[in-house]
């Protein structure tokens, strides 16, 4: 029972990083409103505390799982899956130092402008993490079927 609680919690906290994600996707625009910057900002912080608390979820189900945990080191699928989340959450740092620097940035009648070329790249650092994020879900899955796992 414990194992299955936990799977739920981890799951619960990744639908949520993911929706942040998308949210942090979607407000993010060239022109934004003060009130929208603040609110992207509160979105970032949120993503980086759900991602602490995916880290933590995910280790107590390898921990607690009936599997043991040589189960879980010895699949590839699982690596990957490892690899693909650090990469999100390292180019994460880019988008949220982006947002911060964007306190310096004049208002002009309730409205921050992001230049161009901070705008663009904060963009394609955006679109690589909800790229990558989408191949997460696929490790998990290969992995919970048994594929990627090498015997020890």
């Amino acid at each position: 029972m414990l194992d299955a609680i936990l799977a739920w919690i981890h799951f619960m906290l990744i639908f949520a990083l993911s929706g942040t994600l998308f949210a942090e996707f979607f407000f993010y625009q060239r022109s934004l409103t003060t009130t929208t910057l603040q609110r992207l900002q509160r979105v970032d912080a949120a993503f980086g505390i759900l991602a602490g608390l995916v880290i933590v979820s995910g280790i107590l189900r390898v921990i607690y799982s009936p599997k043991t945990a040589a189960y879980f080191l010895h699949d590839s699928f699982f690596w990957t899956k490892m690899v693909l989340f650090v990469t999100v959450g390292l180019v994460s740092i880019l988008p949220t130092r982006h947002y911060l620097s964007l306190r310096n940035v004049p208002v002009a009648g309730g409205i921050v402008t992001v230049p161009e070329d901070s705008y663009a790249a904060t963009r394609r650092w955006l679109t690589l993490e909800v790229v990558l994020l989408l191949f997460i879900p696929l490790c998990a899955s290969l992995m919970a079927h048994g594929y990627g796992y090498h015997a020890p």
